[in-house]
């Protein structure tokens, strides 16, 4: 993992996740200059903080930054 922001965040290898979880988080996504849901995102950095998981990329279709939080469930 690599510190930024001082340590409290951290970036993690999306790619390390199961391939079929990659696809899911890449596919389920909002831009907000689009305004539409699930076009997709290129380009992902995975972060965690300690209260959250998130993956920030780029819209598909504009290009713009779309941020996906991650929440994990308990199983």
């Amino acid at each position: 993992m690599t510190d930024v922001n001082e340590g409290t965040v951290k970036t993690v290898d999306f790619f390390a996740r199961p391939a079929d979880e990659q696809q899911d988080f890449l596919r389920q996504t909002w831009c907000n200059e689009c305004m539409e849901m699930d076009l997709g995102m290129t380009s992902p950095v995975e972060y965690h903080d300690k209260d959250k998981v998130w993956i920030e990329g780029e819209c598909v279709k504009c290009s713009a930054k779309v941020v996906t939080e991650i929440v994990e469930e308990d199983e």
